[in-house]
């Protein structure tokens, strides 16, 4: 599944949002719009082809002086919606900056 294709089916209104996305929403104080605008102007950063899932990574502005990045977990096994499993603001310790793009390396 393409970026594209993701971004068509959540303009249309084809997508759903899982509780455990709510949850992580409600925890870290982003809102369902968030997630939507994050999608729509993100990229797919990572893909898990046995779960039919891609993680896409996005911005968002919380408020006029608050942006940040967040990172949806969108899945596209269903022939009509998108879903969001999962939304949230990634963490420093795990996620190269600026852009949250590229997981960090593991120290041995």
């Amino acid at each position: 599944m393409d970026i594209k294709t993701i971004r068509e089916r959540v303009q249309n209104g084809d997508y759903l949002i899982r509780n455990h996305a709510v949850l992580h929403a409600l925890e870290e104080g982003f809102a369902q719009q968030d997630m939507i605008d994050a999608v729509l102007n993100g990229q797919i950063i990572e893909t898990y082809p046995n779960d039919k899932r891609v993680l896409v990574c996005g911005h968002t502005a919380l408020d006029e002086y608050v942006k940040i990045y967040l990172h949806v977990v969108c899945e596209h096994a269903d022939p009509v919606y998108i879903e969001f499993v999962t939304a949230y603001i990634p963490d420093e310790s795990r996620w190269e900056r600026p852009d949250f793009k590229r997981r960090k390396r593991r120290r041995r």
